[in-house]
Formats: structure tokens, C-alpha cells, sequence
């Protein structure tokens, strides 16, 4: 691979394409779930539409200035870096805002599908770990690793202090 990093869409062009040969029924899942709605997705600056036409993958490049139409969803290299290495959960990564998904509730519940299809399959299917381990690469060499393990100090930190609390006011 070239030392510039892939757009978006040669990732997801290359990601269906891998779990399509490695697992079909999960590819024919992802069609499903997608239908024939044009959603938008953006990965730092790179931003893509991707819709199914009958029944094959559609992948354009949309300027960076481009309206945002919904469905979509937005991250960054790190996140997708902290899913892949097992860092972040999918529903963490939402609630802590590093992926952002608009839509109707529908909507959204399909791409978190698609999303867990992907990561899942990524750790099963030879060709889609290459493509993480060329994508990890190009993510930078942070990890979200440290943030977890402080976010689960400042949890039991807080535990403890409840129970504390609840010790003294003799409620345990």
C-alpha cells in the first residue's frame, strides 16, 4: 500500500468487497439492512454517499464542504482505530459522542448494525484483518487504551465513594 492514506471510500469499497467473498450472507445482510437508501458517511475529511443499486455497492465522493444529508454518520481515524483494537465499543463510542449518527431511529439502528457487522467480521475473515491491520497504520499510534482504563479508575473511584457515603449514613 502507498504511504497516502486510502479515502473512505477505497475503505469501503475494499471492506464490502472483502466480506463479500469472505462471508456472503453477512454482505447480503448489509444489503438488507441498507435497502436502497443513499446515506452519507464522513471519516475525518473524507466524506462519501453510499447506497445499494440493485444490489451493487455505490460509492461516491462528496467535497469536503458538502451538505450532510440524513441518514449519516461521522467519526474520526482514532475511534475507528480504538473499535478495531477493542478499545471502544460501538454503543461507548456513541454515547461519548466520537461517532455521530442522525437519522430517523430506524435509520440509525441499521448503521450501528452495519457498523457491528463490520468490526465483527474483521476479526474472523483473513482478508478483512489485513485491511484493519493496513488501516491501523494509517490511524496514528495513539490508542484509546489509557482514556479506558482512566474512565474505569474515575468509575471504581466513584463506586467507592458511594459506598462510603452509604457506610456512613448506615443505608448498607
Amino acid at each position: 500500500m502507498s504511504s497516502d492514506p486510502r479515502h473512505l471510500r477505497d475503505w469501503i469499497v475494499a471492506l464490502f468487497a472483502a466480506l463479500e467473498e469472505g462471508e456472503p450472507h453477512r454482505a447480503d445482510a448489509i444489503r438488507k439492512l441498507a435497502g436502497a437508501q443513499l446515506s452519507r458517511m464522513v471519516l475525518d475529511a473524507d466524506r462519501v454517499t453510499v447506497r445499494f443499486e440493485a444490489g451493487d455497492l455505490r460509492v461516491r465522493r462528496l467535497p469536503e464542504n458538502a451538505a450532510l444529508k440524513t441518514p449519516n454518520g461521522t467519526t474520526d481515524r482514532q475511534t475507528v482505530r480504538d473499535l478495531l483494537q477493542g478499545y471502544m465499543e460501538i454503543s461507548e463510542a456513541i454515547s461519548q459522542d466520537k461517532i455521530r449518527l442522525r437519522g430517523t431511529a430506524d435509520e440509525v439502528m441499521a448503521i450501528c448494525a452495519i457498523i457491528e457487522i463490520l468490526v465483527d467480521a474483521s476479526t474472523r475473515i483473513p482478508e478483512l484483518q489485513r485491511l484493519a491491520a493496513a488501516f491501523l497504520e494509517t490511524a496514528g499510534k495513539s490508542t484509546g487504551r489509557f482514556a479506558r482504563r482512566e474512565r474505569r479508575a474515575q468509575e471504581r473511584k466513584l463506586v467507592l465513594k458511594e459506598r462510603d457515603f452509604l457506610r456512613r449514613e448506615n443505608l448498607l
